[in-house]
């Protein structure tokens, strides 16, 4: 396994957004700092958080995508499975979807980004509905769709599998069959699509802006980020 110093060598970089929002959502952990003692601890991929920048162009692009009937952000819901400390959460509450849900295994990051949530809120006064749950997300029950799925390369290809079996079967049987997925570092595209229930819908290596660039972990300036949509 190769070192945190070797995988994220800026592993330490204060990010200027929680220097913005007074929040804790940087750095970077690996698999073995995220050990809890749970079932799924060995599939777990680590943590980092998302760059601000690629995050938003991510969701524009998404947008441009929508059904024109059915496609109003207000009507969908996001989660982010694997949601860390948040930061996902904090950048999503920038548009108008109808709630907002991160699923963490990890209850220190749980915990971590529910803080963060509650800081922002309190400090923006927004009623949106946002909330950071400590649960699997193999057992965590679904909002009725439509559903802005999040995934930041969170866990193992058997569980992407497994997880896209679980949303298949919620659109299917929903009366708005809308489930859309966006995937940064989609590493287990194949294990996602392998069902036939979702298709990519496109795929794009997205620049990071200055000050992502100098705050990344891994020292990288790029994302490969990939939406998918539910077909069945």
């Amino acid at each position: 396994m190769a070192s945190a110093s070797k995988t994220a060598p800026n592993r330490g970089a204060i990010h200027p957004f929680d220097e913005k929002y007074g929040t804790d959502t940087a750095g970077y952990l690996g698999p073995e700092d995220l050990v809890t003692g749970q079932k799924h601890d060995a599939f777990n991929y680590g943590y980092s958080a998302i760059a601000p920048s690629v995050f938003r162009e991510a969701c524009r692009r998404w947008r441009e995508t929508l059904p024109a009937v059915a496609g109003r952000v207000e009507a969908y819901s996001f989660v982010d499975v694997g949601a860390g400390k948040g930061r996902a959460l904090l950048l999503a509450s920038e548009l108008p979807f109808r709630r907002i849900i991160g699923v963490e295994l990890n209850p220190d990051l749980a915990r971590t980004a529910q803080r963060n949530l509650t800081r922002r809120l309190r400090a923006t006064r927004s009623k949106t509905s946002i909330r950071a749950v400590q649960e699997d997300a193999l057992n965590f029950r679904w909002p009725r769709p439509p559903l802005l799925v999040y995934l930041y390369n969170p866990f193992d290809c058997s569980l992407i599998a497994r997880f896209a079996e679980k949303l298949a079967a919620l659109s299917s049987s929903s009366a708005s069959s809308l489930v859309d997925i966006l995937y940064v570092n989609p590493t287990c595209s194949d294990a996602l699509t392998g069902s036939g229930a979702f298709s990519r819908i496109w795929t794009a290596r997205i620049h990071m802006d200055e000050a992502d660039r100098k705050a990344d972990p891994y020292g990288t300036a790029t994302d490969v980020v990939s939406a998918y949509r539910c077909t069945r």
